[in-house]
């Protein structure tokens, strides 16, 4: 786990307290990683870094570079 990591919800506590999670991510901008059983496959994230991986991922699904080449100084 990274720094600036939460560490793993069980699920089962994940449903008594939801919406106590949503609010520290909302007002964190820090994902949380959800746990069932010993699985970790779903993080919940703020919408704008879910939709901004999405474009991400577009552009990488296409080919397209993720980071735009920088232009040469002067132009």
């Amino acid at each position: 786990m990274d720094e600036g990591e939460s560490p793993p919800i069980p699920i089962t506590h994940l449903r008594d307290s939801l919406g106590f999670f949503y609010q520290h991510v909302a007002e964190t901008d820090r994902p949380l990683v959800i746990q069932r059983y010993r699985d970790q496959s779903v993080v919940m994230v703020p919408l704008w870094e879910w939709q901004w991986l999405k474009q991400v991922e577009a552009k990488v699904r296409a080919g397209e570079p993720v980071i735009p080449k920088e232009e040469p100084h002067g132009h």
